[in-house]
Order: structure tokens, then C-alpha cells, then sequence
């Protein structure tokens, strides 16, 4: 009787465990086919440092293949195009308006940064975009309504 009641424990543990990597996985491959588009991302790293600027360093993606957004205090403009499921990415030089920024040093080589994109992948909620096989820029999703007039030049 004592086996039968450990084969079964064990049954439910290993149940739990397999419950528990499924979730796992099905939350790994939700983030990993989230879309771009919709969300209007806040960056909270860049070049390896944390950078603490609410309100500015936003990025949307829109579904027609444009980017607009905000760094410090300079709106931009630039296109986008998805090149695989893989994340492969190309995005163009973007243009931007060119007001006197606090930091204008950041925001001079987060404007720059676009042009050299080429990978981007979700780890969890956060995007990350690459520029030489480095993860050059970590964006969070915000609660901001995506406004397709908004930050955007025709």
C-alpha cells in the first residue's frame, strides 16, 4: 500500500513539474511572437546603462512600416521593415527635429542607433534591440494609447 501511495506522489509531482514547464513555455513563445506594433515602448537601458526619463526615449512601430517616437526631447521618424519570424530587422537613418536637448550626447546616439539595428527579441514583456550582436537598447511596453498621428511625419 505504501508503494502504491508513493508511485502516486511522485505521479503528482511530476505532473506539477510538467504543468509548471508548460506554462513556461507558453509563456516563452507568447512574448517571442508578440508584434511590434501597438505599443508605445519606454526605453530603460541603453549602451549597458539604466537610463530614468519618464516621458522620453519612446519608440512606436506602426503597422504600415514606420517608427516614430521621442528621445530626450526631439521627436523622430524613420521606417522599419521585418525581414524573418526570426527577428532579423532592418530599420532606415531616422529624421527628427532638432531642438537643444539636456543630454543631447544620449539622445544624439539613440537617434544614430536605428540605422544599425538588425536583431530584435522579447524576453518576457521587454523588447531588445542588437546592433552588432549586442543588445544596444531595452524598451518596456507602456500603457499609452497608440496614436497613429501622433510623432509622425508624412
Amino acid at each position: 500500500m505504501k508503494r502504491i501511495i508513493t508511485i502516486a506522489a511522485l505521479a503528482l509531482v511530476a505532473g506539477a513539474l510538467l504543468t509548471g514547464c508548460c506554462q513556461k513555455c507558453r509563456k516563452s513563445r507568447e512574448a517571442a511572437t508578440r508584434p511590434l506594433q501597438g505599443t508605445v515602448w519606454h526605453m530603460i537601458q541603453f549602451d549597458g546603462r539604466e537610463i530614468n526619463a519618464p516621458d522620453s526615449y519612446e519608440l512606436t512601430f506602426f503597422n504600415d512600416g514606420r517608427i516614430a517616437g521621442v528621445g530626450d526631447c526631439n521627436r523622430f521618424f524613420g521606417t522599419y521593415e521585418v525581414l524573418n519570424a526570426n527577428g532579423s530587422i532592418k530599420m532606415s537613418p531616422v529624421g527628427s527635429t532638432m531642438m537643444a536637448c539636456p543630454d543631447l550626447e544620449t539622445e544624439s546616439a539613440f537617434l544614430k542607433m536605428f540605422e544599425n539595428v538588425h536583431l530584435y527579441q522579447f524576453d518576457g514583456k521587454n523588447l531588445y534591440l542588437f546592433v552588432d550582436n549586442k543588445i544596444k537598447a531595452i524598451f518596456e511596453p507602456t500603457d499609452k494609447p497608440v496614436d497613429t498621428d501622433k510623432n509622425t511625419e508624412k
